[in-house]
């Protein structure tokens, strides 16, 4: 049995859109992490349940005078401890993107974002934690040495000034 041409023709154009999403979804890049490790993102996350899945991650961007944000890439925050460089000088937005996906398709995401300009010779530590349906990211950046630092404000690009 064969559709009819009008169905066939919606379906086609069902099948193709649904491609683009794909492609759309698969537009996260890695973050490529080339700069010298500078930053350490400690992450304690409960992976969901049977019926959920939940998966924080951190999406990079650079920041310009202008407050135009350029993508840099995403870390997968599915390690105890991860090592990362951060640009030196230069004006980075972490964006904690925390989401959640159940077993009926329904998804959500929340994001925390913070904005640093990374110094030669400081240290950056991030804390993550996801679990229990509750969520943070906090951030400190230390001088060298030092075992106390300075904690990092939450700072929007929203709120970003030129």
């Amino acid at each position: 049995m064969s559709l009819p041409p009008l169905l066939s023709r919606v379906s086609a154009s069902a099948c193709v859109a649904l491609a683009l999403l794909a492609g759309c979804a698969s537009g996260i890049k890695n973050y490529p992490d080339s700069h010298q490790k500078n930053a350490v993102l400690r992450v304690k996350s409960d992976r969901g349940s049977f019926f959920t899945k939940t998966q924080p991650d951190v999406h990079l961007y650079s920041v310009d005078a202008a407050c135009k944000a350029q993508y840099l890439g995403t870390v997968e925050l599915d390690q105890p401890k991860i090592h990362i460089g951060l640009p030196i000088g230069q004006t980075v937005l972490l964006a904690f993107e925390f989401s959640s996906e159940s077993l009926g398709g329904r998804q959500a995401s929340t994001l925390i974002e913070m904005m640093t300009t990374p110094r030669k010779g400081m240290r950056y530590e991030f804390d993550v934690l996801y679990q229990k349906k509750s969520y943070t990211a906090t951030g400190t950046e230390f001088h060298p040495g030092q075992s106390k630092g300075r904690e990092m404000e939450h700072r929007r690009l929203r709120d970003c000034r030129a």
